[in-house]
């Protein structure tokens, strides 16, 4: 009984820390954690249509996870296609890691516009 006991108050916990990730994930404004592309990033809804969207990256982080995160996320922001991506810092040339050691891109950063419904 005691173990019964114990083993149900654990899966309350657990599902209740699932709800919060989902939300935390789901959630418009601030930092998360994207399991698949291991990447690291903070939101902003700046208004009804237009989202501020900041990609942290590591020493690890490719720079085309990245990019292909940033297009995955904005089809889950807009819900579907049409919306429009404004790179506003965080590219640099192809050679830069080449020649810099211990080099760390730069965060990419981006307006991420969604079609009006």
């Amino acid at each position: 009984m005691k173990m019964k006991s114990i083993v149900i108050a654990i899966l309350v916990f657990i599902s209740g820390c699932t709800q919060v990730m989902a939300e935390k994930a789901e959630g418009i404004d601030g930092e998360a954690w994207d399991f698949d592309h291991k990447v690291k990033f903070h939101q902003i809804k700046k208004s009804e249509n237009l989202y501020n969207l900041t990609i942290r990256s590591t020493s690890k982080t490719r720079f085309s996870t990245i990019s292909t995160f940033l297009v995955r996320k904005s089809f889950d922001l807009c819900k579907g296609y049409g919306f429009k991506i404004e790179i506003l810092k965080g590219i640099e040339t192809y050679n830069d890691e080449k020649y810099i050691k211990s080099y760390i891109p730069a965060s990419l950063e981006a307006n991420i516009e969604c079609p009006a419904k």
